[in-house]
């Protein structure tokens, strides 16, 4: 199931060393981005993604959260 949070939405790296394209960009929540594995782990931070790519983010994502991970809770 996928969150259904609309407010305080973040555009997180799927990857770290993914780039700063469309591809490597997923929208969440801030709970949601709190819970992933890589929030606030240790190690270089990704170079920010581009205003266009958050745009094209959100607009892809329909202006909510994509997170599908159960570990959330906020499904």
């Amino acid at each position: 199931m996928r969150c259904t949070n609309t407010k305080g939405l973040e555009v997180h790296h799927k990857r770290r060393d993914g780039g700063i394209d469309l591809s490597n960009a997923e929208v969440l929540c801030h709970h949601c981005h709190v819970n992933t594995s890589s929030y606030g782990t240790p190690g270089k931070s990704p170079h920010p993604f581009p205003v266009l790519v958050k745009a094209n983010a959100l607009k892809r994502a329909g202006n909510r959260c994509e997170c599908t991970r159960a570990a959330c809770g906020t499904h």
